[in-house]
């Protein structure tokens, strides 16, 4: 009886203790799947920005650019010179947003599933408490960098898209007026990657 009465004791105090284990990090795994959503929203937000748009818009201003370069060889307006200068200044947004959308995607993606990761772990109690402090603060850091650069790029892109539609009937009048009134075909414009 005696001993029956030890072993309870006994696999009681190690549930205690491995209960302890996993709520240690309780307030660390809520900010983490806190975390975790709000960068699973800010991609969900970025990737409403249509990239075939953005494709079309970088075509259209590439061509229509080169065109105008090309064909241009008197003054223009005030309006038609402050559009142009418009359309050529969303050029490398666009551009930027082409070749590196995939790379922002892919980044944010790692760290949504790094941030499972670690939560996963700190819920299981299968991280030592060190390691767990400085892996928790990395993941969070660079989350948050993350949730700010697709936030800035969203924003960006969604700005030379205006100035771009904002523009491009003025600038698109001028090409059919150097081109007997026809817009020419569409060139693919070269990305950086």
């Amino acid at each position: 009886m005696k001993s029956l009465l030890s072993v309870i004791m006994a696999i009681t105090c190690m549930s205690f203790f491995s209960c302890k284990n996993t709520h240690t990090y309780d307030k660390y795994v809520k900010e983490l799947d806190s975390l975790k959503v709000v960068l699973q929203q800010s991609v969900d937000n970025f990737k409403t920005l249509d990239s075939a748009t953005c494709m079309n818009a970088y075509s259209k201003q590439y061509t229509y650019s080169q065109f105008i370069e090309t064909h241009l060889k008197d003054t223009v307006t005030k309006s038609v010179a402050e559009n142009l200068q418009n359309l050529q200044s969303v050029k490398q947004g666009l551009n930027d947003y082409l070749s590196l959308r995939s790379n922002w995607l892919a980044t944010a993606n790692t760290s949504i599933k790094q941030l499972q990761t670690l939560s996963h772990d700190l819920k299981n109690g299968s991280a030592n408490e060190e390691e767990a402090i400085e892996f928790i603060n990395q993941e969070k850091k660079q989350a948050e960098l993350i949730i700010e650069e697709l936030k800035v790029n969203t924003e960006t892109i969604r700005k030379h898209l205006e100035v771009y539609n904002q523009s491009l009937p003025v600038c698109e009048n001028l090409v059919k007026e150097l081109n007997s009134g026809v817009l020419p075909q569409l060139l693919s414009p070269p990305t950086k990657q």
